[in-house]
């Protein structure tokens, strides 16, 4: 792998030109079968014998590329490409524990992430153990023999707090027990996984990675931190002879299983968005922070909550882990739902919707919407409060971004 920095390694790394064609972009095989010569052939690819393609639920080379692209980001061990992030996600769990296990995950997550660990990771008897994602000791107080894995989000959703990787990875490696960080609103531009004793990445790459609202996806990445051979979970135990790839072999065992591939034209489409990533990370970090700071000026606002800004709790632990980025995520509160709606009803520019990540400016109101299943602790303590809008900032001319939310905050 090239010593490039990361701008040059989303646009070059893991995929040369056509060996066949010549082609520079990763082609779209969309074929859900593959024929082979002989009966002598199929078997022996069925049964890892010999490299190829046989059925695309299983593996499909414009997967495989985007795979290896991904890969080359993280300059990881290998990635496994999923329809979606919830797939990702809930594909990885169950990889690594099983009935009986447990796992200890950090409390301020996505609203669908949430409602997976609550409800069909746990239906399939493993314990969910939530903590303060901020507080190492309690991860330390709740991991015992059955423990499987850590997991946190890389910023909460939509909390925005920030864990210290470093201090986590310390407990996870005493304890020989992966570190998984869901990174979808830093992406690999802001957080190089590796470098910060992260074990396993993953994200939802219908976000910032894609870009532009196009298609759904996810992505794991095995960033090599890991000795597997190390691992307390009984899956990776079983994949044993396939040494240093026993999770990966794992994971994609799982991902056949449950049909959770994703389809080789989203993939093709997912790979278009690497190529700017650099580009529209430090233009959505720029427009995120101009925004957060004029808002803060503003009279109807009551707090806006940035980890650009200095009053964030983990403003610098988030300026010294996220290459000097902050992202384009940040929440405001407006005193109440009636003024919430208001402001977003007012937006002319703005959209409202609940996706993130997009080049354009998006807001919701994720109580009654995202998160409208929690009790109300479990959405305080999500800081899904009911004055909160949640804003994803996107790459149109940050005056212009301004102007429509201060002409909406006026409008209350």
């Amino acid at each position: 792998m090239a010593d490039w920095n990361f701008d040059t390694q989303a646009i070059h790394g893991g995929f040369g030109p056509d060996e066949q064609t010549g082609a520079t972009k990763v082609p779209i095989y969309q074929s859900a079968g593959f024929a082979h010569e002989t009966a002598q052939e199929l078997e022996d690819t069925f049964q890892g014998k010999q490299f190829g393609y046989y059925y695309s639920r299983v593996s499909n080379p414009t997967i495989n590329a985007i795979e290896s692209r991904i890969n080359a980001m993280e300059r990881g061990r290998g990635a496994v490409l999923f329809s979606s992030g919830m797939a990702a996600i809930s594909n990885t769990i169950l990889s690594l524990a099983k009935a009986g296990d447990n796992i200890v995950v950090g409390k301020s997550l996505f609203g669908s992430t949430y409602y997976l660990f609550k409800g069909l990771i746990s239906d399939c008897g493993i314990e969910v153990r939530f903590v303060d994602p901020t507080d190492t000791s309690e991860f330390e107080s709740k991991i015992d023999d059955s423990t499987q894995l850590i997991f946190v989000e890389s910023l909460g959703n939509p909390k925005l707090d920030v864990p210290d990787f470093k201090a986590l990875s310390k407990i996870a490696k005493a304890q020989c027990i992966p570190l998984i960080v869901d990174s979808t609103f830093t992406t690999p531009f802001m957080l190089q996984a590796k470098e910060w004793g992260i074990d396993v990445v993953l994200y939802a790459t219908t976000k910032y990675i894609c870009g532009g609202g196009s298609t759904i996806g996810g992505a794991v990445v095995d960033t090599g931190n890991f000795k597997w051979k190390d691992s307390r979970s009984k899956q990776v135990k079983d994949m044993a002879m396939f040494g240093n790839l026993s999770f990966l072999s794992s994971l994609k065992k799982v991902r056949s299983n449950a049909g959770a591939i994703q389809a080789p034209f989203n993939a093709f489409i997912t790979g278009l968005g690497f190529e700017t990533l650099a580009l529209r990370m430090e233009k959505h970090s720029t427009n995120a922070l101009a925004l957060a700071q004029a808002l803060e000026k503003h009279k109807a606002v009551d707090s806006v909550n940035y980890p650009g800004l200095e009053s964030h709790n983990e403003h610098s632990l988030a300026k010294e882990q996220f290459n000097g980025c902050f992202g384009g995520m940040l929440t405001v509160r407006l005193g109440s739902k009636e003024n919430a709606f208001a402001c977003i009803d007012a937006f002319k520019m703005i959209r409202n919707l609940v996706n993130l990540g997009d080049s354009k400016t998006l807001a919701v109101y994720p109580a009654t919407t995202i998160y409208r299943h929690l009790s109300d602790q479990e959405r305080e303590e999500a800081g899904v409060y009911s004055d909160l809008i949640r804003v994803s900032v996107g790459l149109e001319n940050s005056q212009d971004i301004i102007n429509d939310f201060i002409q909406a905050c006026d409008a209350i």
